[in-house]
């Protein structure tokens, strides 16, 4: 992935390593606010942005191509993934994992005060015993299926 220039876009770039697709041609200002959201929380080191998703993380994985990780249940790593549907102005969360109590919360509200009022995050499975009951809760776009 090659960096783009900062012409028509603001992003951290101070912040976190923001790696973005070639394929974008210009990013959606959702997806932009998005990522400076979760490049304010501390420990989110890494961001990738492709048209389809937009994975952040406090890890990336060894080798050539350097992915932020968001698997769950991984022993060390901060990160969620998200699958963008800017078409039906949706996002869904695809994986979250968080190791440090309160940065699921942080990265949850990073995401949900980007998105616009017309705009739902979506949770597809729901396997967090009790965690995406307490984010509907909080927000009233948040869809849980």
């Amino acid at each position: 992935m090659k960096k783009k220039s900062q012409t028509n876009y603001e992003i951290a770039e101070d912040k976190a390593n923001i790696k973005i697709s070639r394929e974008i041609k210009t990013l959606h200002p959702v997806v932009v606010n998005i990522a400076n959201n979760l490049a304010d929380i501390d420990l989110i080191r890494f961001i990738r942005i492709s048209p389809d998703y937009l994975k952040a993380s406090s890890e990336t994985t060894n080798g050539r191509f350097k992915i932020p990780i968001t698997k769950p249940d991984h022993p060390t790593a901060i990160g969620v993934c998200l699958i963008l549907d800017l078409a039906y102005k949706d996002i869904q969360f695809y994986e979250i994992n968080s190791v440090i109590r309160g940065y699921g919360g942080k990265m949850v509200d990073a995401v949900m005060k980007a998105l616009p009022k017309d705009w739902n995050a979506v949770i597809i499975m729901d396997w967090s015993q009790g965690f995406w009951d307490k984010m509907k809760e909080r927000y009233k776009n948040l869809v849980i299926l």
